[in-house]
Order: structure tokens, then C-alpha cells, then sequence
């Protein structure tokens, strides 16, 4: 992949973020990051953009080193093909915004070492097993989010851009 030290790649793992109208899914697309495409063998399983492939073209795919990420999922597979996370960041103005699993997540930061990972928690959760790789790599922030307290995602965002080292009134132009 042709990735520039221009622009980031953050993912967003954790708890919170899956239940709620409000969650930060798109918090730092207004930011100028793009959510790549992801592909399915079946159905899609969160709100992310997906292609459909079948089977075949996954194992194909998988064989000739195309997947950065996946995972199983319902007796399908979901992932993100280099080829579309490349796209992302190109036509991105700050970078990749990958907003999954703890899986999908600990591949991405496993293989492109830049990686910032943010993982949105309550206070008295336990993190995946998964991220014990980015976590000794220095990649893994924790925040907690109180998801019922008044500007909980603006706290999030902030804490987030912070850590990123963006100058947010810069990049929503």
C-alpha cells in the first residue's frame, strides 16, 4: 500500500460507540477522514458502506494478498480490502477512519504501524484481547465515555483531535 505521512489512520473499537443515534461513527469525518469500503461474502453488519462479493472472490482475494483486514462473521466474512482502504486515504483530506471490531481493528494496527487506535469504553469494562498488540505497540488510547453525561461525544471528539494533534477550526473548512 502507498500510504503518506501526511495523514493518519485512527480506528475507533469499543462498547459505546454501537448502540447509540449519537455515537461517534462519523465523529471525525466532519474532520476530513473517510471511512473506507468494506466488503461482505453475505450481509453487511454495521452501518459502513459494503460490497458484496462471493466466496470464491474472497478466497481469491485473500490468496493473492488483497485483504488487510477480516474477520468471521454469522457464517460470512467482513473485512476491508487494501485496495479500498488505499482509496480511502487518497481521496481523504486528514487520513482513514475505521470505525469496526476489535479484530478488524488489532489487523489494521498490526500491519500499519502508524496506526492510532481509540478504544470508547464505560469506566468499569475490561478492553478485547484482541488489542493487546496495539496496546504494547503504544498505539492504543483508552477513552472513557460516560454515554448518558451532556457532551459526552463532544468530550470524546475533543480528546480525540487532541491526541491526533489536529487543529479541528483548521480542517472543517
Amino acid at each position: 500500500m502507498k500510504l503518506t505521512h501526511d495523514k493518519q489512520t485512527v480506528c475507533v473499537t469499543g462498547t459505546v460507540w454501537t448502540g447509540g443515534r449519537s455515537a461517534p461513527r462519523r465523529m471525525l469525518v466532519r474532520d476530513g477522514f473517510v471511512r473506507p469500503i468494506w466488503f461482505t461474502t453475505g450481509r453487511a453488519v454495521t452501518d459502513a458502506l459494503y460490497e458484496v462479493i462471493p466466496q470464491i472472490e474472497y478466497h481469491l482475494a485473500l490468496a493473492g494478498s488483497q485483504v488487510l483486514a477480516r474477520m468471521a462473521y454469522g457464517g460470512d466474512v467482513v473485512g476491508i480490502m487494501k485496495q479500498d482502504f488505499e482509496d480511502a486515504f487518497v481521496g481523504s483530506r486528514a487520513g482513514v477512519l475505521v470505525v469496526g471490531f476489535p479484530e478488524i481493528v488489532a489487523q489494521i494496527a498490526e500491519a500499519i504501524p502508524e496506526t492510532i487506535v481509540f478504544v470508547l469504553k464505560e469506566k468499569s469494562m475490561g478492553l478485547s484481547d484482541h488489542l493487546a498488540g496495539a496496546a504494547s505497540r503504544g498505539q492504543l488510547h483508552r477513552l472513557d465515555v460516560d454515554v448518558l453525561a451532556p457532551g459526552a461525544w463532544t468530550e470524546v471528539h475533543r480528546r480525540m483531535t487532541q491526541v491526533l494533534g489536529l487543529a479541528v477550526d483548521q480542517l472543517r473548512l
